[in-house]
C-alpha cells in the first residue's frame, strides 16, 4: 500500500515537474509568436510605410525583447524545436535583429514629411525593405505577420 502511494505522488511530482520546467515555457513562447503575429497584421500598413506611433513602435520592440526571452526559458530548445517544429536559435535571433530594425526605421507620423529613407547596417532601409523583412521574420518565425 505505501509504494503505491509512493508511486502514485512520485508520478505526479514527476508530472509537475515536465509541466512546469519544459510545456509551460514552450506554451508561453508560443503564445508570445501570437501576440507578435496579431500585433504585425493589425498594424501592418503603418509597419510597411514606416509610419507609426512612438508606441507601436515601442510595443514591437518590447514584443521582440520577450520572444527572446520567452525562447531562452525553453530548456533544451534545441531538441524541443527540432521535435515541435519551432525556430531554431539563430532564427530566433535573425528574426529579432530584423524586427529591432523595423523599430528603428519606424517614424512617428506626426514628423513624416516625404518618402523617409535610412541606412541601417550598411543597407538603404526604405518602406520596401520593412515590408520583405516582415516577410523574412514570419519565414524565420513560421508565423504570419503580412496578409
Amino acid at each position: 500500500m505505501f509504494a503505491t502511494v509512493l508511486a502514485g505522488v512520485t508520478v505526479f511530482v514527476l508530472g509537475q515537474f515536465i509541466l512546469k520546467l519544459v510545456l509551460e515555457p514552450i506554451v508561453s513562447l508560443k503564445e508570445q509568436l501570437g501576440l507578435l503575429s496579431a500585433f504585425c497584421l493589425r498594424h501592418q500598413a503603418m509597419l510597411t510605410n514606416t509610419n507609426a506611433t512612438p508606441q507601436i513602435r515601442d510595443e514591437l520592440r518590447s514584443l521582440t525583447g520577450l520572444i527572446v526571452a520567452k525562447r531562452r526559458a525553453v530548456p533544451f530548445y534545441k531538441i524541443v524545436a527540432r521535435i515541435l517544429n519551432l525556430p531554431n536559435e539563430r532564427e530566433v535571433s535573425k528574426a529579432c535583429h530584423l524586427l529591432n530594425k523595423i523599430g528603428y526605421a519606424i517614424v512617428p507620423y506626426k514628423q513624416k514629411f516625404g518618402p523617409i529613407v535610412h541606412e541601417i547596417d550598411g543597407e538603404i532601409y526604405d518602406a520596401f525593405q520593412v515590408a520583405r523583412d516582415l516577410d523574412k521574420v514570419g519565414e524565420l518565425l513560421k508565423v504570419n505577420l503580412r496578409y
